[in-house]
Order: C-alpha cells, then structure tokens, then sequence
C-alpha cells in the first residue's frame, strides 16, 4: 500500500464521489485491461487519453482519473479503490475481515464469528471475505484490523511445537 494511493482515496472519498460511479469505473478497469495500459503509455498523448476517458468513464469520476493519468498514477488505481473501500467501511463503522478456512463454516458459526469481531473491534458490522486453504489441515484463521486470530491445526501444531522447544 503506498502513500500515494491511500492520499488518491481519501481525496476520492472527499469529493463524495458516488459509490455507484467509483464500483463502475473500478469495473471498467477491470473488464478491459487494455484500457489502464493505454492510459499509462507515455507515448500516447493526453489528449488522446482525455478523449477516451470522457467516452468510458462515467461523468462523475473523468477529472479524477485524467488527474491520475495526468500525473503518471492510474498503475495505482486497484490499490486506489481498495484503499476507498476500506475508508468507506470505517466511515460506516463496517469491519473488513479475512477468513482462510478448510471447510466453510455453517450460517450460525458465521453469525457467531461476525458478532466475536463485532465485539472485538466495536464494529457495528463485519464483512468477511472467504478463501479456501486447505494447508490450514483444519479450523480457520481469522485476519482483521492487523490482528490474527488462528484457530486451525496447523496454527495448533506450531504453538504447541513453540512449547515443547522452549522447555
């Protein structure tokens, strides 16, 4: 995360963008990744780009993205919306978490996980992002706010492998 993509988010965020307008344009980037790269070539011309973002990019967001093609930064832009995200959510109060699982949890674990992090970080909601691991062997690892919480067996293993060699 740089410095200079979390200060591009914040400002997004500052110009009440709308939330709409900053998912389409994070879509567009996305479905057609040539477009970044014509806009970070520096043989193609400003007004060139100029061109193509006022034909592509929803009204809203084209002086933002001519600012950061103007200044070399739309190689930034994923970091740039994922930095948004996540100022959106605190603004909201909303937790971003990342669960690292072998088996998915039922729907009531997962109530009981969201209201642990609830209470853990005064949150008044919790977003948890799922990704399969099976190297995990069992349990889960729970990421969020730059804490961990491991509760697999391979994490298991580890604390209890610590024990025993401190002894």
């Amino acid at each position: 995360m740089t410095a200079t993509a979390v200060n591009y988010a914040k400002t997004l965020y500052e110009l009440s963008v709308s939330t709409e307008a900053v998912q389409t344009t994070k879509e567009i980037f996305r479905e057609v990744p040539g477009l970044a790269e014509s806009l970070e070539n520096p043989l193609v011309p400003f007004e060139a780009k100029s061109r193509v973002i006022d034909r592509v990019i929803p009204d809203e967001m084209k002086n933002f993205i001519k600012v950061a093609c103007r200044h070399r930064n739309i190689g930034l832009l994923n970091e740039i919306f994922e930095n948004y995200e996540e100022i959106c959510r605190r603004h909201k109060n909303i937790l971003h978490a990342v669960m690292r699982y072998v088996t998915p949890p039922k729907d009531e674990q997962l109530k009981g996980i969201k209201a642990f992090l609830c209470r853990e970080f005064q949150a008044e909601q919790a977003e948890i992002e799922m990704i399969e691991d099976k190297s995990l062997v069992g349990g889960f690892v729970l990421q969020a706010d730059g804490r961990e919480f491991d509760w697999s067996m391979r994490g298991r293993y580890r604390m209890l492998q610590q024990k025993l060699t401190r002894r």
